[in-house]
């Protein structure tokens, strides 16, 4: 679970830090989900906003309170209890936070004023469900290796030897001797085999995702009880079907936390991922090859070092890293996620909640982290994405570049008029440029120097160089500036009256600039400030550009006043534009100080540039890559992960739990392809055991280990530890074969179980944690989506490409895996069948029931039209006889026929449902009836 942080210094960094303690034994244990929402949520803020002052590591309890732990925060300080857990309203925490009352404020404006309104929310939300608190009194135990490696899924995988069981003849695979044993031992045994059509159906669900044919299952059906090796054919039929990588590959995009999408974004900046769906493909086919796991592993972390040849495909794989969230551009954040994919993805372990402390309960430090924070610090992505296979000139190709073309130089077009509008307003500007030069003086400088030009909307380069040119004493001899410095000398008080003496002395007066004193001398009032003259300053440079020049807002002065002869305003905006004059910036250099302006203002052409990509067909396909910095750099670690704190700097390396404490730095470019290596390893005792124990669990809808994504030490050893260790090392001695993975599980008696539960067995066994029977549980979404479509003779095999928009008419007919994910707007529909979050890395997914979901099949636009496509179907293949139509809907939508009860229910079902005003006909009512029922959405 991410975020365990310990409230702790880095270890060896700060002595004397604060620490958390550790849950006693007499404490209740909290449910997982609370303890997860206090250490990603409230810890942190806490941590940040709240330690400095109240805390036993600060040395600080102002008003008698602390709040480093569960205790002192609910006893309070002086003023009472700090939450009343479950009442909001009653809680000190909660009212300080707000800044309700003056005498009552937290954090204060010296320690940085009222908590953002998101994490005031949070605070509330927390109180709201009981103020749930991990934290206890008392010191945390330092982190030690030695003894976090005696935890189970540290030690190494050693294939256990399959268990003696009083009735060999249950014994179809391996995997049957580890259960059989288990469930001897505790006086069950495994259920009966599921019949033919049970059997053939989840399995040809499992391994595609699509149910069989009725044709397939009645032929099953005829040969199975005499020839045991169909079973064995059709799982060697389905693994081999381009479907198979269309299903497993979808459940790895969970894990990939894969969209087609960046997330929100600022300055209207495109949000689709160009390319995103290359790495949808090569994971499916990856799939379907039966790619290592290993090289898989290897391929998605670093693909790019990797001698490729001519095959440049596996770049594709590089999407695992690139296509997660970008966090409006924070690096470190963009960092966190990409070590949050790659070690909960491949790992199980929650690695970043040790970005802030230590972690709190595993054998990670925040040293690790920055280890690896320092591998991807050294890597980037590309100015241009690499090429997954050569170019083949064509008409679609050509007309592609000419397209490009077109939009590439209306951008360049763009962006220089922009970058001539800025210089001109530079030149506009002249006098505010004078006046903040003059007020800023030498006493401003730093950050305060950009906080003083900021406030001013005065480019701070652009300031300092009228700064260095303004000290150099020559400049007073200047005709054009020795008025200013003249007057800027002036005292603040009578600046008026002394004002007009100077200005008409200088009428006449050759040694200055004619215009810039008749600009001054015509004002109805002389001056009565130096902020006055900067304005004439304005309206007389204003009047020197031609027209046109004018940049967008508003300007300064009123330049409509004054008429300036073509040679006076030639010699102006020469002055300006002289080599050295603070104004006269080149253009490259001009665009670089308006980079973010000249993005947003070509933000609409970006887009439409970069939509070229998905909208030409000739567009060639790249990689969502990532590459080694030309200089890798190791990191500091950010001590409570504040970017302004840094402590030392870590050497590029793998975590120390899984390679010992003498792990040596990693030296090729960034260590990308180094780490790859070392968790791809036989030798790591992590990666095999993750991903078979998620392959148990996508078959059996629960895995060996309850939690897939989190092998830490307060994981408990699973039930079938050795059944896990078996397959582990059977799968890396047999290559790494997913294939063969899936065939070892699916062949076996456990899996071709029946669902029945027996008295008996559920006594002993309520939840089957021991496995005596298969656990019926539902289909996911994309499986009851492209059931609907098969069953109505409407889907589209056609894979890979572009992503399909699912909502919009007319739908598309392509598998569902093919959709387009949009993170930041995930659509309703799959929100409401329990898609994961593509933000973060999902292992399992949620089946909940809701009412939602049986609107959707009443309702959707997408179920009516395949419901009428049905019933077209079976009326077009069955004819108008009634009951044949009948058989013929619930052999094609149920694979089997109906049975009498059910062919009775279903006529007086039709001759029920009239004109009902639905706007189906009662025969599209029936099919619709069989589209929602529980035996489509189930597997037994």
């Amino acid at each position: 679970m991410p975020y365990r942080n310990v409230v702790r210094w880095v270890r060896g960094v700060a002595a004397g830090a604060a620490v958390v303690g550790v849950t006693s034994a007499a404490e209740p244990e909290l449910p997982a989900e609370q303890v997860e929402f206090f250490e990603a949520k409230i810890r942190p803020i806490l941590v940040e906003r709240c330690y400095d002052c109240h805390s036993a590591a600060a040395g600080k309890s102002k008003g008698g309170l602390r709040l480093d732990t569960r205790d002192t925060l609910r006893k309070g300080g002086e003023t009472g209890p700090a939450i009343v857990p479950g009442d909001p309203g009653k809680s000190l925490l909660l009212e300080a936070v707000r800044h309700a009352s003056e005498d009552l404020q937290m954090p204060p404006k010296e320690q940085g004023g009222k908590l953002p309104p998101e994490e005031v929310a949070l605070l509330e939300q927390w109180v709201r469900m009981g103020a749930p608190d991990p934290r206890t009194r008392g010191p945390a135990h330092p982190l030690d290796m030695v003894a976090a490696r005696r935890h189970w899924a540290f030690q190494p995988v050693v294939k256990p030897v399959p268990p003696s069981v009083r009735r060999p003849e249950a014994i179809a695979t391996p995997v049957d001797a580890f259960v059989v044993s288990a469930l001897e031992a505790r006086g069950l045994a495994l259920a009966r085999e599921a019949g033919p059509r049970t059997l053939l159906r989840r399995v040809a669900y499992d391994l595609t995702g699509l149910p069989p044919t009725m044709d397939e299952v009645e032929a099953f059906a005829r040969r199975y009880p005499q020839d045991p090796r169909a079973y064995a054919e059709a799982v060697e039929r389905l693994l081999a079907s381009p479907a198979y990588g269309e299903r497993w590959g979808r459940f790895w995009l969970d894990v990939a936390r894969y969209a087609d999408t960046q997330g929100y974004l600022v300055g209207n900046a495109e949000r689709r991922f160009a390319f995103s769906h290359t790495y949808r493909d090569y994971v499916i086919r990856s799939f379907n090859d039966d790619k290592p796991y290993d090289q898989f592993v290897v391929e998605q972390l670093a693909a790019d070092r990797l001698p490729l040849g001519e095959d440049k495909s596996p770049l594709a794989a590089l999407g695992f890293l690139t296509l997660g969230r970008r966090f409006l551009g924070n690096q470190n954040d963009i960092i966190d996620d990409r070590i949050d994919v790659m070690t909960r993805g491949l790992l199980g372990l929650t690695v970043t909640c040790a970005r802030c402390h230590d972690h709190k309960y595993d054998p990670v430090p925040t040293q690790d982290y920055y280890s690896l924070h320092g591998v991807f610090a050294s890597s980037e992505e590309p100015a241009e994405k690499p090429l997954l296979r050569p170019l083949v000139d064509s008409p679609a190709y050509q007309q592609f570049l000419r397209k490009r073309a077109v939009v590439e130089g209306r951008i360049r077009e763009k962006e220089r008029g922009e970058v001539q509008a800025f210089l001109a307003g530079l030149r506009r500007r002249t006098g505010d440029y004078l006046w903040g030069a003059w007020e800023a003086g030498d006493a401003v400088a730093g950050e305060k120097f950009e906080l003083f030009a900021g406030t001013r909307k005065l480019n701070p380069e652009v300031l300092r160089r009228w700064r260095s040119y303004l000290a150099e004493a020559t400049r007073r001899d200047h005709p054009i500036l020795a008025p200013w410095f003249a007057l800027a000398a002036l005292p603040a008080e009578g600046f008026r009256e002394a004002a007009a003496g100077l200005i008409a002395g200088w009428r006449g007066d050759r040694r200055f600039h004619a215009a810039v004193v008749g600009a001054l001398a015509g004002r109805e009032n002389p001056p009565g400030s130096l902020s006055e003259v900067a304005g004439v300053y304005n309206e007389v440079f204003a009047a020197a550009e031609p027209a046109g020049t004018a940049p967008a807002g508003k300007q300064k002065g009123k330049s409509g006043r004054i008429a300036l002869a073509p040679e006076e305003a030639e010699g102006l905006r020469g002055f300006l534009t002289a080599a050295g004059a603070p104004p006269a910036v080149a253009e490259e250099a001009a665009a670089t100080m308006i980079r973010r302006q000249l993005n947003d203002r070509t933000a609409a052409l970006r887009r439409e540039l970069e939509s070229l990509q998905w909208t030409e067909a000739g567009a060639p396909l790249r990689a969502m890559a990532l590459v080694d910095r030309a200089e890798p750099r190791n990191s500091a670690v950010l001590l409570r992960g504040r970017p302004g704190n840094r402590g030392p700097e870590v050497p590029r390396r793998f975590l120390e739990v899984l390679s010992g404490e003498e792990r040596v730095p990693f030296t090729d470019g960034s260590g990308r392809l180094e780490l790859a290596r070392a968790i791809a390893s036989p030798g790591n005792p992590l990666t095999a055991r993750v991903f078979v124990n998620r392959i148990w669990g996508w078959h059996f809808g629960r895995g060996l280990v309850d939690t897939p994504s989190d092998f830490g030490v307060r994981t408990p050893p699973p039930e079938h530890r050795a059944l896990l260790d078996w397959l582990a090392a059977s799968f890396m001695a047999g290559g790494w074969s997913t294939k063969a993975l899936h065939r070892t599980i699916v062949l076996s008696r456990v899996y071709r179980q029946a669902s029945d539960v027996e008295p008996a067995g559920a006594g002993l066994d309520p939840d089957n944690r021991w496995l005596a029977r298969f656990g019926r549980r539902r289909l996911e979404f994309e499986a009851q989506r492209d059931t609907w479509l098969q069953v109505a003779g409407e889907l589209n095999r056609a894979g890979g490409g572009l992503p399909d928009d699912l909502l919009q008419q007319p739908f598309t007919r392509r598998r569902t895996v093919y959709g387009f994910i949009d993170r930041q707007n995930l659509p309703g529909m799959f929100r409401t069948f329990d898609f994961p979050n593509p933000d973060v890395s999902s292992a399992q997914r949620l089946a909940t029931t809701v009412p939602q979901q049986a609107l959707f099949l009443l309702n959707s636009p997408f179920v009516l039209e395949m419901t009428r496509r049905l019933a077209a179907r079976v009326e077009r293949e069955a004819g108008a006889s009634e009951s044949v139509r009948i058989e013929s809907l619930f052999r094609t939508v149920l694979q089997r026929p109906p049975d009498a009860g059910e062919a009775a229910l279903a006529r007086a079902f039709l001759d029920g449902v009239g004109s009902s005003g639905t706007g189906l006909t009662r025969w599209e009512a029936l099919a619709q009836t069989l589209l929602q029922s529980n035996e489509l959405a189930f597997l037994e």
